[in-house]
């Protein structure tokens, strides 16, 4: 039953206890409370009781303050049985007790920016975040479904369905570690869409420092409202010194030695004021450079070219700055592993001076040299990434015995070998190639000279990329069901090794046939990718904090005893992928076999520093966004609705109680009050 003002009654029903009405009028007519008089004897008791009950039963009900109390407990409780609800203001106050169970999502922003300390507790963006979502855990009642969705490098999602399961919800969410990375709204909106509830009343609540992007239309379109709560600065904006991060840190060969390293360093100014700080690199524990920077205001950056110190194995950028997020002060580099999960080569050459240096730069590599008129080192192949034929090409009985996943790099093939040839160019010239190639990255062959190569004959499931007026110069393609790259020309009798195209097309190559098994560093949310060694059955990463995480290598039948070197390798995975990569700091790789013993590890580094993270300021257009959030068309308008049952009950209790101490007081006073003393009759005597 509807009224006005927005008021349901959902029992109406219960207005039938509106009959204690009459009967509390009924009760004063009858009985009335005797006013207390002191007497000083009880010798006329009877006659004035008797006088008493010659009176009417019922008379006039007295107009007293206990009758309009009484009759106002009444309807109180006759209304409370109907169990009025609203969908008007007072619902939306919160006085009223909600009729239909709620299902709450929160949306706990977990990245890099949340560990930014700037918020009038002084503690960190995160844990101010943390501590909301924990206060609206404490509203939920029994009926009400919880679910908080932790975004991150990880999406984490935690649900509980009962009170119970509320106080467990809890205890696991203050126990919870930031996943750190970047946070992806829309992806969460995606995965909330999903999970809204439409026997429930579903409310989002999104609880961020707002530096985060967001799809309008993926706003509008999800099906419930969505609140933004931000956290992080005292105005919704980072204080006025702002924050400074190191943003990019990458190494690579120097042109014409590639024995050099060259460091790239970014600094970015994410403050509404320039800043000049120092920046310093360090290695080995040492100072080696310091350069003071002035960098512009509002995302501005300073790149910085460096050298790293010969022989390093590891470096770290810093800059000197006081601000929220200092994290991201600090960046560090591993120039060369310490451990043996490297990228092994095995190069096969009696000339390797130009091309042993190309490899040797790659990183993490370990170049093993033997000559052409050897068996294979060791005779083991199975141990080896890349081999590399410098005017060389394996004969038959090697190929066959070459893993099934081996990688090959043929550079200048002689004739007779396992690639048909018709023919010599004697000075060819450069006529085509592919565009956007990956063998072609960064390379530029304008100018570059060739000399004396043969024509081969490439068949279908070959891929020409560079090519001149007779035949390729650089074709890809299986060779042997083997993957290969073949370098049709020889570089020694190019000038293409005093350019530096060369190393880059080499480390290119490298890239495409066996990717270096553990890069430098990884950026801030980005998977770790990499091939693992032959017999390798589990790679185990071990991050900066927490417990470690086995990755499955293994592909086929575990059960697989096989130690034929030409299937060897044939059921494993080409590479494994380990995304959690959000916390900065070190990262430990070991590599274990089928029985569990270690096999060789590495260490890659992830920086803390991100253009999208480091900048703390608040995101001006998501409040906007979210706003356009809201209910879908088949949201039940009781799920709006607020009972008052409980503040009419507690009104009627509290009045209740007025009238206990209405009747009371009267009784205390007089009891506090002296009797009154009776005076004695005279004592007459016999003569009297």
């Amino acid at each position: 039953m509807s009224g006005p003002f927005g008021l349901d009654l959902l029992a109406p029903l219960g207005l039938a206890a509106l009959v204690g009405i009459p009967a509390v009028i009924l009760f004063h007519m009858r009985h009335t409370t005797p006013q207390t008089r002191p007497v000083p004897t009880l010798r006329f008791w009877r006659a004035a009781m008797l006088d008493e009950s010659e009176q009417t039963a019922f008379r006039r009900p007295p107009l007293s303050l206990l009758l309009l109390l009484h009759l106002l407990i009444v309807a109180l409780l006759a209304f409370g049985l109907t169990r009025p609800a609203t969908s008007g203001a007072w619902a939306a106050s919160g006085l009223g007790l909600r009729t239909e169970p709620r299902h709450e999502i929160l949306l706990l922003d977990g990245s890099t920016s949340m560990a930014a300390i700037d918020t009038p507790s002084g503690e960190t963006r995160f844990e101010a975040a943390r501590r909301i979502a924990l206060d609206r855990l404490d509203d939920l009642r029994e009926g009400d479904v919880a679910t908080v969705v932790l975004m991150g490098t990880r999406v984490a999602t935690l649900e509980a369905t009962d009170a119970g399961g509320f106080v467990a919800l809890s205890d696991r969410l203050r126990a919870i570690a930031p996943p750190g990375g970047r946070a992806g709204l829309n992806a969460a909106l995606n995965l909330t869409k999903d999970l809204l509830l439409p026997s429930l009343d579903d409310r989002v609540v999104l609880v961020s420092d707002g530096a985060l992007a967001v799809d309008p239309g993926l706003a509008a379109g999800l099906g419930a409202p969505v609140e933004l709560v931000t956290v992080g600065g005292e105005t919704g904006t980072v204080p006025i010194d702002g924050n400074v991060a190191i943003t990019e840190l990458a190494a690579s060969a120097a042109p014409g030695d590639p024995a050099r390293q060259q460091l790239f360093v970014r600094v970015a100014n994410f403050s509404p004021e320039p800043v000049t700080v120092p920046v310093t690199l360090t290695a080995g524990g040492i100072e080696a450079l310091r350069e003071d920077v002035t960098i512009a205001p509002g995302g501005g950056s300073e790149r910085l070219d460096w050298e790293a110190p010969t022989g390093a194995a590891e470096v770290t950028v810093a800059v000197a700055v006081d601000d929220p997020l200092p994290d991201d002060d600090a960046a560090s580099l591993i120039l060369r592993q310490d451990t043996d999960l490297t990228l092994q080569i095995l190069l096969v050459s009696d000339a390797p001076r130009h091309l042993r240096r190309a490899l040797a730069v790659l990183p993490g590599a370990e170049v093993t040299t033997q000559p052409t008129d050897g068996p294979l080192a060791g005779g083991d192949t199975a141990a080896y990434d890349l081999i590399v034929y410098d005017n060389a090409v394996p004969d038959a009985d090697q190929l066959a015995v070459l893993p099934a996943n081996a990688a090959l790099l043929l550079v200048h093939p002689p004739a007779g070998g396992p690639i048909a040839t018709r023919g010599e160019m004697v000075a060819p010239t450069l006529t085509t190639l592919v565009a956007y190639d990956p063998l072609l990255e960064g390379v530029d062959l304008s100018g570059v000279t060739f000399g004396q190569t043969p024509v081969y004959e490439i068949d279908a499931t070959q891929t020409e990329v560079v090519g001149a007026e007779a035949g390729p110069l650089i074709f890809r393609g299986p060779l042997g069901g083997k993957d290969a790259v073949v370098i049709g020309f020889d570089p020694n009798a190019s000038n293409i090794v005093q350019r530096p195209v060369f190393p880059i097309l080499i480390a290119n190559v490298a890239a495409q046939l066996a990717p270096s098994p553990l890069p430098a560093s990884v950026p801030l949310g980005e998977p770790l990718v990499y091939r693992p060694r032959i017999g390798a059955a589990v790679a185990r990463v071990a991050p900066p904090e927490g417990e470690p995480t086995d990755l499955s290598v293994a592909a086929g039948d575990p059960d697989d005893t096989s130690t034929d070197p030409a299937t060897a390798g044939a059921d494993r995975l080409r590479s494994v992928a380990y995304a959690d990569t959000g916390r900065p700091g070190v990262y430990r790789v070991t590599e274990l076999d089928a029985g569990g013993e270690p096999l060789g590890g590495g260490r890659f580094v992830v920086n803390a520093g991100h253009p999208t993270e480091s900048d703390l300021r608040p995101n001006p257009d998501l409040a906007a966004a979210l706003a356009t959030a809201q209910a879908g068309s088949d949201a039940g308008a009781a799920a709006t609705l607020a009972d008052l049952w409980p503040p009419l009950v507690a009104a009627a209790l509290l009045i209740l109680a007025l009238e206990w101490l209405v009747t009371a007081w009267p009784r205390r006073r007089m009891a506090l009050a002296p009797a009154p003393r009776a005076t004695p009759l005279p004592v007459r005597g016999r003569g009297d």
